[in-house]
């Protein structure tokens, strides 16, 4: 069986997607620890509502790709409900927010985010799907950063996430 077979049999596996998600993020703890000064932390609560709605929370990691582009993982976990039923759910993205304040000019950051992501429901196999919203982000309040995103991708989500501050811009 080759390689690609391989991760598409873990993903459909019970609680495949959730050790893939943990592999993600014990991979993004380990390039924080390695990343440059402008490298971005962040937590965040999420719902997405889609047939089977779900209310997660997470972790991700931002790095920079040039003054426009932030390239990142997120990792999510949380519950899933559909007809009335409870199941875990969980989700890895690998993303990129295109800044369209970079050098953090004006008070409120406005950036579009582009991706894809795997969902686990607990419902339903694993499945990808392509990722694309919009986000607003707040200026710094000490060394964190407030920000509101809305995007599609296995459901319209909405997100509240609190990331770390970069020194110099966005």
């Amino acid at each position: 069986m080759n390689r690609g077979r391989r991760v598409i049999a873990l993903l459909r596996a019970p609680g495949g997607a959730l050790l893939c998600a943990l592999g993600v993020l014990g991979a993004a703890r380990s390039i924080a620890a390695q990343a440059p000064s402008g490298a971005q932390v962040e937590a965040r609560a999420e719902y997405t509502g889609a047939r089977t709605s779900s209310l997660q929370v997470g972790a991700g990691l931002t790095l920079p790709a040039g003054r426009y582009i932030r390239l990142g993982t997120v990792v999510t976990g949380g519950v899933a409900t559909h007809g009335g039923d409870a199941r875990g759910a969980a989700r890895a993205d690998l993303l990129a927010r295109f800044l369209l304040d970079p050098f953090r000019e004006s008070p409120v950051g406005v950036y579009g985010i582009g991706g894809v992501s795997a969902l686990y429901d607990g419902f339903e196999e694993t499945r990808p799907r392509i990722l694309l919203g919009v986000g607003v982000e707040t200026r710094p309040r000490g060394r964190r950063v407030l920000a509101a995103e809305v995007a599609l991708g296995g459901g319209v989500r909405i997100a509240i996430v609190l990331r770390r501050a970069r020194r110099s811009g966005r």
